[in-house]
Formats: C-alpha cells, sequence, structure tokens
C-alpha cells in the first residue's frame, strides 16, 4: 500500500512541476518590457505632449522630465497591425514635473516594439491617416544612452 502512494505522490509531484515549467514557458514567450523601459515611455509620451499642445499654442516648447512612479500595468497583450508586432500595455501611473508639487494619477496605453533581436524597444504612437487604411505610427527610440 506505502508504495503505491509513494507512486501517486510521485507521480503528482511529476505532474505538477510539468505543469509549472509549461506555465513558465508561455509567460516568457510574451515580450514584457523592463520596467524602466516603461517608465521612460511614459515619460516621452508626456514629453511630446507637451511640445505637441506648445507648438499648437505658437510657444517655444519647454522640455520639463516628469518623475513617473507607481506604474500599474493592468492589461498586457501582444498584436499585429500591418504586419508590425506591438506589445500592448495599459494601466495608471502617477507623474509630476520638476519644481511642480502636485502629482497626478493618469491612465495609459503605450504601443511597444522590441528590437529585431531583442535589444532596445520603440515606443510607437499611433496618428491619424490621410483617409487610407493603413495605420500611421510615430516613433521614438528608448533605452538610449544619455549624452
Amino acid at each position: 500500500m506505502s508504495v503505491n502512494v509513494s507512486i501517486i505522490s510521485l507521480g503528482r509531484g511529476v505532474v505538477s512541476l510539468f505543469l509549472i515549467s509549461l506555465l513558465l514557458i508561455s509567460c516568457s514567450w510574451t515580450s514584457q518590457p523592463p520596467r524602466n523601459i516603461v517608465i521612460e515611455a511614459l515619460q516621452t509620451q508626456i514629453i511630446a505632449t507637451q511640445t505637441s499642445i506648445s507648438e499648437s499654442l505658437g510657444l517655444d516648447p519647454i522640455i520639463n522630465v516628469p518623475k513617473v512612479s507607481r506604474v500599474r500595468v493592468t492589461h498586457h497583450d501582444e498584436l499585429q497591425v500591418d504586419n508590425e508586432r506591438f506589445v500592448h500595455l495599459e494601466g495608471s501611473f502617477d507623474w509630476q514635473l520638476p519644481q511642480d508639487s502636485i502629482r497626478v494619477d493618469s491612465a495609459f496605453e503605450l504601443y511597444l516594439q522590441s528590437g529585431q533581436r531583442g535589444e532596445g524597444w520603440t515606443l510607437a504612437r499611433p496618428v491619424g491617416g490621410q483617409g487610407d487604411d493603413v495605420q500611421h505610427w510615430l516613433l521614438y527610440p528608448l533605452g538610449l544612452p544619455v549624452s
């Protein structure tokens, strides 16, 4: 009787190990960007929005790199648009401009592309097209050394 119990326990252990391994492998198939890349993408998106608003008002853009904190990703998937692969993230984060006492809690949606060889990331911001069916993107390289 104890031999049967040992075989059953061993079998359950092997099945559990197999399922955990399968879960870990399947999670690694989706390429989640590193946290520092997500923070840089959020900062880049805020700066691009500030610049766009300044230009539309005819003002000289003032670049203020915001402090980004408490990034919470609530949705993560991969999608393909016009033969381009994107990591799509949604969530919320806190941000604050330098010398500003107000911290803002905002929702976000990011489209990121991984480099062809797995190195580097690019923020892709969708822009409206001129009536064609092809989605156009503004691309911002991330993770570049600061000079």
